[in-house]
């Protein structure tokens, strides 16, 4: 038997996720996996970090996590199942775990929008979202530099999604 709630719920997030990807330059949104979709590959181009290699950190400017809703997910979600980081592997994060696919983007609540989910993937690689402890970092390297580094951030400060212009046209009589 369909569950009309939770595809309801799938419907929405694929619309509104597209509406958002329309409304951003950073953002491309590829859904996956049915009509509605529960799958979805999120490529943000914008600024973050890599370790090119042991001490040397470079900036990027293609990144991708991938986003699944599970059948229970409007009843109980789990942070690392419903985010997963894709590339590149050598993300330079204490929110990415060294060892992908992990991305911590803080407790989830059951049903938490897609689009709430893009942004906040999108607040930690551009490292306007960083946790600065070595006890609650995936990864501590990155979090020790984090903190030596905190004037470098955040990486990117463009907004997520283009911000309307208001716009007044004056007609000069002749």
């Amino acid at each position: 038997m369909a569950d009309r709630i939770f595809e309801g719920f799938l419907v929405r997030q694929h619309d509104e996720g597209v509406t958002l990807a329309k409304a951003s330059d950073l953002l491309e949104l590829f859904p996956l996996g049915g009509s509605p979709p529960t799958h979805y590959v999120a490529r943000l181009r914008c600024k973050g970090l890599i370790q090119v290699r042991p001490g040397v950190v470079a900036e990027a400017n293609c990144f991708e996590a991938g986003i699944w809703f599970p059948p229970y997910y409007l009843r109980r979600a789990d942070a690392f199942q419903v985010v997963t980081w894709l590339a590149p592997q050598n993300i330079w994060h204490p929110n990415v775990s060294d060892r992908a696919p992990f991305i911590c983007v803080g407790k989830l609540s059951p049903g938490t929008p897609l689009v709430d989910l893009l942004c906040q993937v999108f607040e930690i690689v551009t490292y306007n979202k960083v946790t600065m402890r070595e006890d609650d970092a995936l990864n501590k390297e990155a979090c020790a530099w984090a903190r030596k580094n905190q004037g470098r951030f955040p990486i990117d400060r463009r907004p997520l999604k283009r911000r309307a212009l208001a716009l007044e046209v004056n007609h000069c009589d002749s």
